[in-house]
């Protein structure tokens, strides 16, 4: 038999060694130098007798016999085996089939016996990471608690759900961009967690009620509120100024120039504090729970943009690094997930719009992109109502 090292392989360094990944499964080889050697050798295809040979004659029997546990761990791979990685992760990365195969198949203890120890060993070692981020040295805008009463029937808003990249050249009242914040970040009442404490119930869906999103507002052209960049406090309803000098040309360098993410009436930079996620969830599944979360709040946003009659748009096309700059992030604690925005819709029309009669697109599916419900939604707006003033908290 003809065996070589298998093409792809992910390792890491620990204090106790060197581990080599086993392909497709959750499992991890600490590879002393002998091991390490045999890899190394067989580099190409080589006989399975001749690479044991290369060890001496004493050491045959222990060469044929980790040849054989390589074998079968699928570190080493023989001449009837396609060791080439599927296209999907072909294009992917190693590093990232490494990733999901880790997160594969977590143990949730639901209904075992241990899952009540386990709950004390978490809160044992300490109060979980605060619930709500405050910038207490910022000054505070505080909004209308009130919100918009959101009356349209929800098949018109399931209807009228688009990702939407213009949007009219006007600005959006506050007790709008109050509304949307509200049901989208901030929590509406709260539920006791047992062991894990009060927990927060928001409109959208935390994996286990950690609700480790942050957000933070650009604001472009909203009534009653100067430009410029906030981090939205929910538990205060508040914007805390961070910046006034964010700009859409600001917003624009995040974005890959993307218009529809800094042409709107605001936008919202939203972030992931990752221990929040890891102070209950102690196993590598954890790492897609803030991918759903961040899924739950867009899916949110957008449908209360809508019921509202604004146009909204979502992207994940952004230099994470620039955004965790700009809003002065330790991106190992707390990282970019997601950049939404809104505004009024561009009318049908307008030169230049999308907006226009029904018709075939490119694809040859029907495209109806004038959105009657939107249109009618957005000529019924909403009686303004200044905010509250701003104050810098004590």
């Amino acid at each position: 038999m003809r065996v070589r090292r298998r093409a792809h392989l992910v390792c890491r360094w620990e204090a106790d060694g060197l581990f080599v990944a086993l392909p497709d499964q959750r499992r991890w080889l600490c590879a002393n130098s002998d091991l390490m050697s045999l890899l190394h050798a067989a580099t190409e295809w080589t006989d399975a007798d001749d690479l044991a040979a290369r060890f001496g004659a004493e050491h045959a029997g222990r060469a044929h016999a980790a040849i054989k546990a390589l074998h079968d761990a699928g570190l080493l791979v023989s001449d009837d085996t396609d060791d080439a990685l599927p296209p999907v992760w072909a294009h992917w990365g190693v590093v990232a089939q490494r990733a999901h195969v880790d997160a594969r198949d977590a143990n949730y203890l639901v209904d075992s016996p241990r899952r009540a120890e386990v709950a004390g060993q978490i809160t044992a070692d300490g109060q979980p990471p605060a619930p709500f981020k405050t910038y207490p040295d910022a000054p505070a805008l505080f909004l209308p608690r009130r919100a918009v009463p959101l009356r349209t029937p929800v098949e018109e808003v399931f209807a009228a759900r688009r990702t939407h990249r213009r949007f009219a050249d006007a600005p959006v009242d506050v007790d709008a961009l109050a509304t949307v914040l509200s049901y989208t970040f901030a929590p509406q009442r709260f539920l006791d967690g047992g062991p894990f404490g009060v927990q927060q119930a928001r409109v959208a869906a935390s994996a286990g009620g950690r609700h480790e999103v942050e957000c933070y507002v650009v604001v472009f052209a909203v009534d009653g509120v100067p430009p410029g960049l906030y981090h939205y406090a929910p538990d205060r309803h508040c914007l805390e100024l961070l910046d006034p000098g964010v700009d859409r040309a600001t917003v624009a360098a995040l974005g890959y120039g993307q218009e529809p993410s800094y042409r709107g009436a605001f936008t919202c930079l939203t972030t992931a504090v990752a221990g929040r996620l890891s102070w209950k969830y102690r196993h590598p599944r954890a790492y897609r729970l803030w991918m759903y979360d961040a899924g739950h709040y867009g899916q949110t946003f957008a449908l209360t943009c809508v019921a509202l009659g604004l146009a909204p748009f979502q992207t994940v096309a952004f230099h994470d690094s620039r955004v965790e700059a700009l809003l002065g992030l330790d991106p190992d604690e707390e990282f970019a997930v997601y950049l939404l925005a809104a505004g009024l819709p561009e009318p049908a029309g307008v030169p230049g719009s999308a907006a226009g009669a029904p018709g075939p697109g490119p694809t040859g599916l029907p495209v109806d992109h004038p959105h009657p419900p939107l249109t009618r939604l957005a000529t019924a707006r909403h009686t303004h109502r200044p905010a509250e003033p701003a104050e810098r908290r004590s």
